[in-house]
C-alpha cells in the first residue's frame, strides 16, 4: 500500500479509552511510514502524549461540536495537509470535520465507534455515520448490531477491537514491590477496579458485593482506580457502609501496569456501554483473572470459565460469589491468569494496525479515479 496521509481527529479533553487506542493508531501507523497529524484539544493528555511520541499536532479548541471557528481551523488543516483520508475518533469529530470537508473539499472519512449505547434518536445522530463517512469502524460485534439497527449500512461496518499494548506489560514490577508501593501485605487478596468513576460503570454494584464479603473474608480488600463524577457520591457510600477500611479510591492512574500486578483479581462489574474494554486486555496481559459482567462488548473479549467469571450485571450477590470462588482457588486464579496472557496476544497493536489498514486500502482504491 502507498503510504496514505490521514488525519486522525479526537475531540475529547481527558485521557481514556478512546485516547489511548487513537495514540497507538496514530504512532503505529507513523512507523509504517504513513503520515499522520494528529488532532486534539490543546494541552490535552492526548496532545502531550503525542508530542512525547514525536507525532506532529494540531491543537484545536473546540466549544462544541457546531464552533464554526473550529470547523474553519480544520478546514485550512485539511487544505494545508492534504489527507488522503480523515479518520474520526469520536462523535463531535464528525460533525466537525464533516462541516470542515464542505469548506475545504470533499474527503474520504473513517470513523470509530467505541461505545455500545445505542445512537441517538436525534436524525443528526444518524446523518453523521451515514452521509459523509464511508466507514465506520466498530470495536465489537454488538456495537456493529446497534449501528445496523439504526440505518449504518452493514457493508459500511468493520469490526476491529480495541488493540492493548502488549510491550507495555513485558516487563512488569514484582508483585511484592507493586504491593508495597500501593501498601497491601503480601497476605491481602486485592480486587482491582480500574476505570472512569460513572454510574453505568457499576462501582455501586461492586460496593454492595463488598458489603456482603466484608464480615466472612477479613483479607479481601479493594482498590478502585480512576477519577470521575461518581467519586463523592462513592466515597460517601463508603463511610455509609463502613468499608473505609477495606475499600481505597486511588484516583486517576497514568500506567495500569505498575498497579496490575498488586491485584489478585480485576472486577468490572459495568452495567453497559462497553465497546471493547481495554483495562480487560491489560489485566489479561498480566496473568490477572477476571470478573465481569456479561454485557456486550466484555463477551467478546473475556470467555466465562476461560480467562475468569462472567456475572449478571447489578447482580451484587453473583459478583460477591465469583470473588470468593476465586479467592478461595488460587490454582483457578492462576489457570484463568495464564489462559488469560494467551487470549490477550489475540488483542496486540500489530494485529489492530494490519485490520485498520486494510480498511484504508479499501476505501482507497475504492474512490481512486
Amino acid at each position: 500500500m502507498i503510504p496514505a496521509r490521514v488525519i486522525h481527529i479526537n475531540t475529547e479533553r481527558g485521557w481514556r479509552g478512546g485516547e489511548v487506542q487513537t495514540l497507538v493508531l496514530a504512532r503505529g501507523l507513523a512507523r509504517r511510514g504513513h503520515p499522520c497529524l494528529l488532532v486534539a484539544p490543546p494541552a490535552s493528555p492526548l496532545q502531550g502524549k503525542a508530542e512525547m511520541a514525536g507525532l506532529p499536532v494540531a491543537p484545536l479548541r473546540s466549544r462544541g461540536e457546531f464552533d464554526l471557528f473550529a470547523v474553519a481551523r480544520l478546514a485550512r488543516l485539511f487544505r494545508s495537509f492534504r489527507p488522503d483520508l480523515v479518520h474520526y475518533h469520536t462523535s463531535h469529530a464528525i460533525t466537525l470535520g464533516t462541516l470542515a470537508s464542505l469548506r475545504s473539499g470533499r474527503v474520504a472519512a473513517i470513523a470509530t465507534r467505541r461505545v455500545s449505547f445505542p445512537l441517538s434518536r436525534n436524525p443528526l445522530a444518524r446523518w453523521k455515520y451515514t452521509r459523509r463517512v464511508d466507514r465506520v469502524i466498530a470495536v465489537s460485534h454488538g456495537i456493529l448490531e446497534l449501528l445496523a439497527a439504526a440505518g449504518v449500512p452493514r457493508e459500511r461496518i468493520n469490526v476491529i477491537p480495541s488493540a492493548v499494548d502488549l510491550d507495555r506489560f513485558r516487563e512488569l514490577p514484582a508483585r511484592e514491590e507493586s504491593r508495597e508501593s500501593l501498601g497491601y501485605a503480601q497476605s491481602d487478596f486485592v480486587v482491582g477496579a480500574i476505570g472512569h468513576l460513572a454510574e453505568h460503570k457499576g462501582h455501586a454494584v461492586l460496593l454492595e458485593a463488598v458489603r456482603h464479603l466484608a464480615p466472612q473474608h477479613p483479607a479481601l480488600r479493594f482498590l478502585l482506580v480512576g477519577q470521575g463524577e461518581l467519586k463523592d457520591d462513592l466515597l460517601r457510600r463508603i463511610r455509609t457502609l463502613g468499608l473505609e477500611a477495606r475499600v481505597r479510591l486511588l484516583g486517576f492512574a497514568d500506567e495500569v501496569a505498575e498497579i496490575l500486578p498488586a491485584l489478585d483479581v480485576l472486577a468490572f462489574p459495568s452495567l453497559s456501554g462497553e465497546g471493547s474494554p481495554a483495562v480487560l486486555k491489560e489485566a489479561m496481559a498480566c496473568g490477572v483473572p477476571v470478573v465481569a459482567s456479561r454485557i456486550s462488548g466484555v463477551e467478546e473479549v473475556v470467555r466465562d470459565g476461560a480467562e475468569g467469571i462472567l456475572v449478571p450485571p447489578g447482580n451484587a450477590a453473583a459478583l460477591a460469589e465469583a470473588l470468593v470462588r476465586i479467592a478461595s482457588d488460587r490454582s483457578l486464579g492462576i489457570e484463568f491468569g495464564r489462559r488469560g496472557r494467551e487470549r490477550a496476544r489475540e488483542f496486540g497493536a500489530d494485529k489492530m494496525l494490519d485490520a485498520t489498514v486494510a480498511v484504508y486500502r479499501a476505501l482507497l482504491e475504492e474512490n481512486r479515479p
